[in-house]
């Protein structure tokens, strides 16, 4: 038996990629599927809805880096020949499950638990998902992979009986590379010194500690400017709204942007601030390491795990604290020892790493 023919299929859920933006899931199931397709140790294949997608489909969506042609693809199916995906092997859901015990071997991807330890700040939607049909994913799971060990921790909280069945599933950040180029034929940004905020605008990501903070005196001594990055979420114009004058000539909100004009924000920036009260990952941290931007962060879940020593740390819960932290990072020193630092973490958080546990669980 030859190598390919040996090696353990693995179905992988495509379904976040049609969406037309791509943030959050979305992201992360593209970069899976690039991990899965480079590693070479499984047999691939894709699907959406239960149903096989041709793998030229979904590297085309990825290529685009949209799915927009990949969702009008699947709608019609004119000529595309499109099956009932293989149930024999191992199925992987990138988030949650569309289906339970369809497969021999089924495995999902946990990213947090905030609907659980934070119900504040979901809507009543969100939070029913997690009581009603968790328990039943979970059971249904031969593997449950978790994006952090501060989410596989929150996990095993609520759920204890799936201690045996978890594993962790990091990511990676890779920036296009001709990203670089693109950028050099650019003029420079006329936005002076700034600092970049990205997310979802959302209670969670506690945003508003940074408009508070901007009384303080090392924020009101600070030249920096403050551009936030992110698509308005739940409860945003409550917020918006409660937004005082002053805070608005410091502050500038971008909304949803390309992933290239992110790119650039954050490659400008002196430094990324992460006020978020909980995450399951933190990609923007990552994201800007690799460009070599400390993070001003929120010690709080698993920003620590993913930060490391390549930032500054703060209580989310405390104005004074943040403001404390801020004039520590930046400080031109501060910021230039910690460049380096951010760079050479972010080089920690690679596709193999991403691909191996993946292979591991199909091949076991």
């Amino acid at each position: 038996m030859n190598y390919l023919s040996a090696r353990p299929k693995v179905t992988l859920d495509v379904t976040p990629l049609m969406e037309t933006h791509w943030t959050g899931i979305p992201v992360f199931t593209r970069r899976l599927a690039q991990a899965l397709l480079w590693h070479g140790g499984v047999d691939l294949e894709f699907m959406i809805h239960l149903t096989r997608v041709p793998t030229d489909a979904v590297t085309a969506a990825i290529n685009a880096g949209t799915g927009v042609f990949l969702r009008e693809s699947f709608e019609s199916q004119t000529g595309l020949g499109w099956v009932v995906a293989d149930r024999m092997g191992c199925l992987l859901y990138p988030s949650v499950k569309t289906g339970f015990a369809v497969a021999e071997r089924e495995a999902s991807t946990v990213h947090d638990l905030s609907t659980l330890f934070m119900p504040e700040a979901h809507e009543e939607s969100n939070i029913a998902y997690h009581l009603d049909r968790m328990a039943l994913e979970l059971a249904t799971n031969d593997v449950v992979f978790c994006i952090s060990e501060a989410t596989r921790a929150a996990l095993l909280s609520a759920f204890p009986s799936v201690t045996g069945k978890t594993r962790q599933l990091f990511q990676y950040v890779d920036w296009p590379a001709n990203f670089h180029l693109m950028e050099r034929n650019l003029p420079p940004l006329r936005l002076g010194p700034y600092a970049v905020v990205v997310g979802t605008i959302e209670p969670r990501k506690n945003l508003r500690l940074l408009l508070n903070a901007l009384s303080t005196p090392e924020l009101q001594r600070s030249p920096l400017r403050f551009v936030v990055i992110g698509r308005k979420g739940w409860k945003v114009d409550q917020f918006m709204e409660a937004l005082p004058a002053e805070a608005c000539d410091r502050l500038l909100f971008s909304g949803f942007v390309s992933e290239f004009t992110k790119y650039r924000l954050i490659k400008g920036s002196e430094f990324l601030i992460f006020p978020s009260v909980y995450e399951g990952f933190g990609i923007p941290a990552l994201e800007a390491m690799a460009l070599g931007k400390p993070v001003l962060s929120s010690w709080s879940s698993s920003l620590p795990e993913v930060v490391g020593d390549a930032g500054v740390y703060f209580d989310p819960l405390s104005v004074t604290d943040f403001a404390a932290a801020f004039s520590t990072i930046a400080h031109p020193r501060k910021l230039a020892e910690l460049a380096v630092v951010a760079a050479a973490r972010s080089a920690m958080f690679t596709w193999q790493r991403m691909a191996a546990p993946v292979a591991e669980w199909a091949g076991s």
